[in-house]
């Protein structure tokens, strides 16, 4: 649905802090304060300063992935520097060879059997003072390995910078800091003592992505500032926005089942068209080929059905009419008891915009891998699902291709963000695309006053900035970095909940529980925890001074010598408010969906009777094991034991403080229930239909 947002209260000039050189707005401007066209052009250059930087990195991602080395290399700067722990690169010809000699490759792609899959996401993106450099923060998780050979998983933080460089955005220094590997047949993942990562960001300050230092410079550089062209420039940043929501919300419908949700996202006319199963064409089929692929609605109990989207890149034509939008997928895929596994792939979907509403058009979904958990992909490859004998498409396959082992590339609708060139693909089976030109947006008669075009452009920069405050949450928990966090929140508005506690109200409160909780010391040497908040559907609210966001808990972690380890999943369904110029935390709402043995899997899971709490002890008994194996498996992996309970190291038990400083109301949503299936709210309806969740927050 095409984001409708009214007036954001504008920044004031006046009345700034000053940190580390950069200026932030600590008021709001006077009602009779008019803005000019060049301030209004300043804001949607900075808005979409940010949006050139997130799809620089997105595209590092999707190109390392696919091997395509030389388009990689065309990301960064003529004289960029990348750190990758102690050695140092130069020069972007330099970085090129790097991630060609990383993946043990010559020539442009990948070897039959490699898997070399990138995913990045959780940006804080920040604009400097200049207006014409940037920084920012990415995690990023690695599944790398050749079939019949070796699997293994790896992750860690970018520290980047970026500069607009002849009029693009690159990339200028990249600095990589390691947080864990593991082989899949381990236990668990192994983690440094310290990541002693140099965070470029500061908790009071994230809600503001857009400094006002950044704003006067880009005011004072001359442009062509004509209502019309802007118009039609912020219109694009909201309906980037939009059919990014969009697609988010089709896998948030996917994991629970919601058919009827998930039909109503398409066009009359749209088609769906998942592995090699075949096109289904309106809704009416669509629905019934969902239910024939994976069964009626409504998970049943011991049922996990998680679709993670990751790295989503959106392209709007100029016309603004149609649009397309790649994501990686990360499946989590079982039923206790029974089976566990994983599958990765690809969208590339394309929306339509009818009567002013976001719709799918095209569904297509290329899947990279299916493995079982057990076994991982160096022992197990399964085939790409073919036409499906349940129901008949409404046509064939519109491309036939092998998946893992084999190598096929999933061609980008879109061009290199930096030369503006098509991708270079390595010689063989390449699935097509068409490409989407990113051409000026079609200007439009402009209707809209100065002031209702300066408040519609602050409501895209709040999207990008209510994204930084929703990733900067993971970042600080894994360092245990309360004092940052407790900064993220309204003063008097913000509500965070502490598993085992309750909720606390208030950010000196939120920040005493924390502290109490601890560990005060940073993160434990022998622990460690990833908390990934995934997969953004944001919306900004009418008046402008709240905002909703509903984003995907992806964790990991464990005892960091590797001997035990655990997947955990939730949906976040967090509020935030402009107080004093800045977007900061207003409710936090974490639904724990399950937590699971990193050994064993979701396969393997026997209900606890109590909810986890904060805790360092290893479960050799694992609340995540059964003793009957769900398949036969790669040895060891049948014997329970090798879970985590949820925690952090060196947290306290709330019982050991939660009589002393008591929270101040119970959490919301149940947590840990699975292998029983419970549903989590959501804040919105149905992008197209407005059809109301079961449970809806208001």
């Amino acid at each position: 649905m095409q984001l409708n947002i009214r007036p954001l209260t504008r920044l004031c000039l006046l009345g700034a802090l000053s940190l580390n050189g950069v200026l932030y707005s600590t008021h709001t401007i006077a009602a009779d304060s008019t803005p000019t066209l060049q301030q209004v052009a300043a804001e949607v250059m900075a808005a979409e300063a940010v949006r050139s930087v997130k799809r620089l990195q997105l595209s590092y991602s999707h190109y390392r992935t696919d091997g395509l080395w030389h388009d990689l290399g065309d990301l960064f700067a003529d004289d960029a520097v990348a750190q990758f722990g102690d050695k140092t690169l130069n020069g972007k010809q330099a970085i090129h060879d790097y991630f060609m000699k990383q993946a043990g490759r010559t020539e442009l792609g990948l070897a039959q059997g490699q898997l070399n899959v990138y995913l990045g996401f959780q940006p804080i993106i920040n604009l400097n003072a200049d207006g014409v450099s940037a920084k920012g923060t990415w995690h990023e998780v690695a599944l790398l390995g050749q079939y019949q050979a070796r699997a293994e998983w790896r992750g860690g933080i970018y520290e980047n910078e970026y500069r607009l460089d002849n009029g693009v955005w690159k990339l200028s220094k990249l600095g990589y800091y390691h947080q864990y590997d593991g082989s899949y047949a381990d236990y668990g993942h192994k983690a440094p003592p310290a990541w002693n990562v140099p965070y470029h960001f500061d908790g009071l300050h994230l809600g503001q992505s857009v400094p006002v230092a950044a704003l006067q410079a880009l005011a004072a550089k001359p442009t062509q500032a004509e209502p019309a062209a802007l118009a039609a420039r912020i219109q694009r940043l909201h309906d980037e926005t939009a059919v990014q929501n969009l697609q988010h919300s089709w896998g948030y419908y996917l994991d629970r089942k919601l058919w009827d949700d998930a039909a109503d996202l398409f066009a009359s006319s749209g088609t769906l068209e998942l592995d090699q199963r075949g096109v289904y064409e309106g809704g009416a089929q669509i629905k019934q080929a969902l239910v024939a692929f994976y069964g009626p609605s409504s998970l049943q109990n011991g049922e996990l059905f998680d679709h993670i989207h990751l790295g989503t890149v959106v392209t709007v034509a100029a016309d603004g009419l149609s649009a397309s939008a790649r994501s990686s997928q990360l499946n989590q895929l079982g039923r206790n008891g029974e089976y566990a596994r994983w599958e990765q792939g690809t969208y590339e979907n394309d929306f339509v915009k009818e009567n002013g509403v976001w719709k799918l058009q095209a569904v297509h979904y290329y899947p990279r891998f299916i493995t079982d958990y057990d076994l991982g992909w160096a022992q197990d490859a399964q085939a790409v699902p073919s036409v499906s004998t349940a129901l008949a498409p409404a046509a064939p396959p519109s491309q036939t291709y092998a998946i893992f082992p084999a190598q096929n590339y999933v061609a980008f609708h879109y061009s290199n963000p930096v030369t503006g060139k098509s991708v270079q693909y390595p010689a063989g089976a390449v699935l097509s695309n068409e490409l989407i030109s990113v051409a000026p947006a079609v200007a439009k008669d402009a209707k809209a006053s100065v002031v209702d075009l300066e408040k519609q452009a602050k409501a895209a920069i709040a999207v990008d900035a209510v994204e930084n405050l929703n990733s900067s949450y993971g970042y600080y928990i894994d360092e245990s970095n309360w004092n940052g966090m407790a900064d993220t929140y309204s003063v008097t508005a913000g509500a965070k909940e502490l598993t085992g506690a309750g909720v606390y109200v208030g950010r000196e409160r939120i920040r005493t529980a924390l502290n109490l909780r601890g560990p005060t010391t940073g993160r434990s040497a022998n622990f460690f925890t990833i908390h990934q908040l995934v997969q953004p559907v944001i919306h900004v609210a009418e008046d402008g001074l709240s905002a909703k966001a509903r984003l995907r808990l992806f964790q990991s972690g464990g005892n960091a010598d590797g001997s035990s380890g655990s997947w955990i999943g939730g949906i976040y369904e967090n509020t935030a408010v402009f107080e004093d110029g800045e977007w900061k935390f207003g409710v936090q709402d974490l639904h724990h969906m399950f937590n699971a043995s990193y050994r064993n899997g979701w396969a393997r899971f026997k209900p606890t009777t109590a909810t986890p709490v904060a805790t360092t002890t290893v479960n050799t008994n694992a609340a995540a094991a059964t003793t009957t194996p769900a398949a036969t498996g790669a040895a060891g992996r049948e014997v329970a034991g090798g879970g985590i309970a949820q925690g952090l190291g060196g947290a306290r038990s709330p019982a050991a403080w939660i009589a002393e400083f008591p929270p101040d109301r119970k959490i919301r949503a149940k947590q840990y229930v699975f292998p029983t299936i419970s549903e989590p709210a959501f804040h919105y309806r149905n992008p197209v239909s407005g059809r109301a969740p079961a449970e809806l927050l208001e």
